[in-house]
């Protein structure tokens, strides 16, 4: 986990040095066909299991996903209550995000193909585009948005109770938050089939919702809640969503709430779930 983590980490510095020395800020358009490519191959690359499992199963992880996202909105407006937001290419985003969704689940399902493959360099490329944009802003530190990580993990315990009750899904399920190549893999793996499909759809479509509804969360809710229903992901598949949203100086704390959640997820997720089967 650590190599990853240095990765992303060192591209954002090696960006963020470009930038300092050419003293000129990347396009701002480049982040929607960059964005756009990366929630295509995601999408592709996880098509086959998402469009493998249909009918309630299906229905019942896109609303634990959305009820996820919400309540973590929800919860982060306890510490701050500013809706102050980049309209600029916040409709694209968006516009971007379902079309590249759509199309990477169908093409994914019908080409059976190795998607994953591109992930990783997009997600470098978005972290270089970020470092060099950072460094044409001046950057400055807001406590409250600290609070992400903590937002995030109560928003899954507050959440999980309700569907572990309804459907006997393990709650380890709403601790990926948002990292399903992690928690559907792990619970699998776990002897629980269910619950590593579950892991790995609702964590996907908490990923695919982050896109989707963080523009229009951001009109009602603070920058804290909204960074929170990012999870994990906000450190590589959505942080340049959170740049479009609220700048690129915002981009440092989106890449710290999901490192801090990525180093979390695989020791709460095991844990969680051992507890539940006890």
């Amino acid at each position: 986990m650590l190599e990853p983590l240095l990765r992303y980490a060192g591209a954002i510095a090696l960006g963020y040095a470009v930038g300092r020395l050419t003293r000129r800020r990347p396009p701002q358009w480049a982040y929607t066909p960059l964005v756009a490519a990366l929630i295509f191959f995601v999408a592709a690359n996880a098509s086959r299991v998402v469009l493998g499992n249909l009918g309630l199963f299906l229905a019942v992880s896109l609303a634990y996903a959305a009820a996820l996202v919400l309540m973590t909105a929800a919860i982060g407006s306890l510490f701050d209550r500013s809706t102050s937001y980049e309209a600029v290419g916040r409709p694209a985003i968006s516009l971007y995000a379902v079309a590249a969704m759509a199309l990477g689940l169908a093409v994914g399902y019908y080409a059976s193909l190795d998607y994953g493959v591109a992930i990783d360099p997009l997600l470098i490329t978005l972290l270089l585009v970020a470092g060099a944009d950072m460094a044409g802003v001046k950057i400055r530190l807001e406590r409250k948005t600290l609070a992400a990580p903590a937002v995030s993990l109560v928003a899954a315990t507050v959440v999980a109770p309700l569907f572990t009750a309804a459907f006997k899904i393990t709650p380890a399920v709403a601790y990926g938050l948002g990292w399903y190549s992690f928690t559907g893999p792990y619970l699998a793996g776990a002897g629980d089939a269910a619950g590593g499909a579950y892991g790995l759809l609702v964590n996907f479509f908490r990923e695919q919702l982050t896109f989707v509804l963080a523009p229009l969360l951001a009109r009602r809710f603070g920058r804290v809640g909204v960074l929170a229903a990012g999870g994990a992901t906000t450190m590589d598949n959505t942080l340049p969503l959170y740049v479009a949203l609220y700048s690129p100086s915002f981009s440092i704390y989106a890449f710290a709430n999901g490192v801090l959640l990525t180093l979390i997820v695989p020791i709460v997720v095991p844990a969680v779930h051992q507890l539940y089967v006890a």
